[in-house]
Formats: C-alpha cells, sequence, structure tokens
C-alpha cells in the first residue's frame, strides 16, 4: 500500500465532473426513502466509472490496497464507505458519499469482490465496513465520518500505509513504531488483512520474489563496493552505482509492490551499507 494523494484526484477531474456530483448529490438528499435514492445511484453510476483512468493514474496503474497491477483485472472504482448498505450494520450504507470523490478507491478484483484464493484463502472487501469496538458510526448524512475509526487501513491515509509491513516471507506484518502510536494498529491490520485480502497466495509470492530481488541487489552492491575499495577496479564501481540505482527505482512508486521494496531495504540497513545508504535517501 502507497500513500495516495486526494487532492492530485481533484486536480485531475474533468471539467465539470464537481458541478455533476454535487447536483446529483443534492438530489440524493431530496429523495424520498432508499428506494429513490437507489435508483438515482443506479442511474448515474457513468459518473465515477467515467473517472476511473484518472485514479489509475494518481496510483500509477496499480491497486491502491495491494499495489497490484494486474491488466486482465477488472478493476473497480470502490466506495471505501459503501454506498449500498454495510454488512452487519443495521442501517444504509453511506450514500451521500455516493458521488463524493473523496470516497473512491482504485481497486483490483480481489481486493474490491468476495473471492477465494489458492490456500483456502477468502477476502474481498465487498460491502464491509467495520468500525472499532465502541466507534459511533455516521449512520446520516447530517453526521460527520470523523466520529468513526475504521478498521481498514487507507490508503489515503499517510499513517495507515506506515501500519503495514511486510517480511521476507511475502506476509504481512504490522510496523512496530506504528504500533507504538496506536494501540488498535494490529487490529486494523488484522482485519484490512483478511478484508483486502492481502494473503493471497499470488500476491504473497509476488511480494516474496521483490523482498528477495531487493536483498540480493543489495548484497551485489555490497560486494562491488569491497571489490572497488580493495582494487579500484572502474568495473567495481560501475556495477555499485548501477546496483544502487536499481534500489532507488525498486523503492519509486510506480514500481512493482515499492512498499515491501522500502521494507526490505530498512529491515537490511544495519547488516548493508547499501541498503543504509538507500533508506536513508528521500
Amino acid at each position: 500500500m502507497i500513500f495516495i494523494d486526494r487532492q492530485e484526484v481533484i486536480a485531475r477531474l474533468p471539467e465539470g465532473w464537481k458541478a455533476k456530483a454535487k447536483s446529483v448529490t443534492d438530489e440524493l438528499r431530496e429523495a424520498d426513502g432508499a428506494a429513490a435514492r437507489k435508483k438515482i445511484i443506479d442511474d448515474n453510476q457513468e459518473l465515477w466509472r467515467s473517472i476511473k483512468g484518472v485514479l489509475a493514474a494518481v496510483g500509477h496503474q496499480k491497486c491502491w490496497y495491494c499495489e497490484s497491477a494486474d491488466i486482465r483485472s477488472d478493476n473497480a472504482v470502490d466506495h471505501f464507505r459503501p454506498k449500498g448498505r454495510v454488512s452487519g450494520a443495521s442501517k444504509e450504507g453511506y450514500w451521500w458519499l455516493a458521488f463524493d470523490v473523496r470516497n473512491y478507491r482504485f481497486a483490483c478484483t480481489y481486493c474490491n469482490s468476495r473471492r477465494h484464493g489458492e490456500g483456502g484463502t477468502t477476502g474481498g472487501k465487498a460491502d464491509f465496513f467495520p468500525l472499532a469496538a465502541g466507534s459511533r458510526r455516521a449512520d446520516s448524512h447530517l453526521i460527520s465520518i470523523s466520529v468513526e475509526i475504521p478498521m481498514l487501513l487507507d490508503p489515503c491515509d499517510q499513517f495507515d500505509v506506515t501500519a503495514l509491513w511486510f517480511d521476507e516471507t511475502g506476509q504481512v506484518n504490522v510496523n512496530p513504531d506504528a504500533e507504538a502510536l496506536e494501540e488498535n494498529v494490529p487490529d486494523r491490520v488484522a482485519v484490512s488483512r483478511a478484508l483486502y485480502h492481502l494473503d493471497h497466495v499470488r500476491l504473497i509470492e509476488a511480494r516474496k520474489r521483490i523482498f528477495l530481488e531487493v536483498l540480493q541487489m543489495c548484497d551485489r552492491a555490497d560486494e562491488a563496493l569491497v571489490a572497488y575499495k580493495e582494487t579500484q577496479n572502474v568495473m567495481a564501481r560501475s556495477i555499485f552505482r548501477d546496483s544502487i540505482n536499481a534500489l532507488r527505482r525498486m523503492k519509486k512508486e510506480d514500481a512493482p509492490y515499492s512498499a515491501v521494496a522500502k521494507c526490505a531495504v530498512r529491515g537490511y540497513r544495519r547488516s548493508s551499507p547499501s541498503a543504509k545508504l538507500i533508506a536513508e535517501a528521500s
């Protein structure tokens, strides 16, 4: 998961989109009952579908939840707070946010929809939106969503992004630095792992490959650096610099599973001078 700046999404909206969204939202607020609201939402789905490309571009064509970039996946515009119903809740969903661009997330099929995966895993956000125990739910457009404490990690929240950690096996873990700041971080990571289907076997294997590739690149850079210091061989110097550049590219947000690469570099920095150098680079 990488941080997504919603302001960048808003800046890229096509002309007239915000005005249309406001008009439909006003219509929703004046509608008489849930059935009427559902019809308005169903009749205007093209509004959020029309900006799927914008959301994809801001997230470097990757799912905002898992960082997968799969051209075979029917990527969707997910409503972070469900627009229809909310599983486990007795009220309607967040219908007043149906056309609020700040509630949109670009999601792959496995993160967005309930699916069974290899190894017996099941996940997918669907219409789930659990809250922390004791949290009030904003069950009306008259109540600010700021009263809620969501259990799902949000890619549009920098703290939530830093809460996720990944290890050399490709598994999801908890960032201890984030856990030290908020005690419910382990529970939120566990819920997000399940509902975003982050334990899907193919996803774990992809993350593992990236992690190991980073470690191998660090070792390559370290070995070349030692060789250059001992022999002043210009080829060794070139290998070191090329490896450092490759590591930097793997950390860039448009790279495959860049959050995993960052975790690998940070975790290896005490053992590897090259990892330490890259970890400290902006």
